[in-house]
């Protein structure tokens, strides 16, 4: 049965295993808080330390503030809720939440095609990070179809936190998946997720260079600016654009077939990033082809 540590009570026990850690010579420059930022705040009522919700969130944001205050450090923290943002430069888990955390096919039936795999191996990397698994279709729908996407967060946050996938849901965790995965982080602005060993380095590297030569300069650029736009360009929904400030422009396409906008084709699961008068496409379709 679990228990919750009231957190203003956490943070002695808290400042004292950090410096621990800290104390065995590694220049740590970033710190992830688990859990901080998702949203679990709480009343107490124990008559011993009674708390507020406000007190309870004031003691989260005081424990990410050691760290990036007092500790100059790089912070994030799960969720990255709207109260975090002054103290988080990146969110653990908004493009790619949890999927389906209590469903036995995919969490306990080894023999299920869904199942995500387990925690622990012996001779490379698990097969939670590393094997690629089909969504169930009972949860396609709300957790990777494009067209059900809006980035009502990135809208506010583009150019002050950094949005990730879950730890669990590599860039290519989901199979089949793996080209809108990558056109959803230009589009979004979101990196990429790798479970690597030297095995996988050499197995997915000309995949991952590939696209780190679009994504990384693109980046460099669009985390600069606010997003200042978004668009659903086609009645299926799987035509977006998204505008960086004044001037930096993605346009992706997640169907399976071109589409002309305004006399240009875009083609079938490609993007096509505009910088001013500057124009570049990627092709993720003919990138995925590159994974062994």
């Amino acid at each position: 049965r679990g228990r919750k540590l009231n957190p203003t009570l956490a943070m002695p026990s808290m400042k004292q295993r950090t410096e621990g850690i800290l104390q065995d010579g590694i220049d740590f420059n970033s710190w992830f808080v688990d859990c901080d930022a998702t949203g679990e705040i709480y009343d107490d009522y124990s008559p011993a330390h009674v708390t507020t919700q406000q007190q309870d969130l004031n003691a989260r944001l005081e424990r990410l503030g050691y760290f990036a205050k007092d500790r100059k450090m790089v912070v994030g923290s799960e969720g990255g809720n709207d109260y975090a943002s002054s103290v988080i430069a990146f969110a653990q888990g908004i493009e790619s939440p949890v999927i389906a955390w209590g469903d036995p096919d995919m969490r306990d039936n080894e023999d299920s095609e869904y199942y995500v795999g387990g925690y622990y191996s012996a001779d490379g990397i698990p097969d939670r990070y590393g094997k690629p698994v089909p969504v169930k279709p009972l949860y396609e729908k709300v957790y990777s179809d494009p067209a059900y996407t809006l980035p009502l967060y990135k809208l506010v946050y583009n150019d002050s936190i950094i949005t990730t996938n879950h730890w669990e849901w590599g860039s290519y965790k989901i199979e089949g998946e793996e080209a809108d995965r990558m056109l959803y982080g230009l589009l979004y602005n979101a990196p990429p997720l790798y479970h690597m060993n030297r095995q996988t380095w050499e197995q997915d590297k000309a995949s991952v260079v590939d696209y780190l030569k679009v994504w990384s300069p693109f980046n460099r650029q669009a985390v600069t600016r606010e997003m200042s736009g978004f668009s659903i360009l086609t009645d299926d929904r799987l035509v977006q654009s998204a505008q960086y400030g004044d001037d930096l422009k993605v346009i992706v396409n997640f169907s399976t077939h071109d589409v002309t906008l305004d006399k240009e084709v875009v083609k079938a699961k490609s993007a096509v990033i505009y910088e001013g008068k500057q124009r570049l496409e990627f092709n993720a379709a003919a990138n995925i082809k590159l994974i062994s």
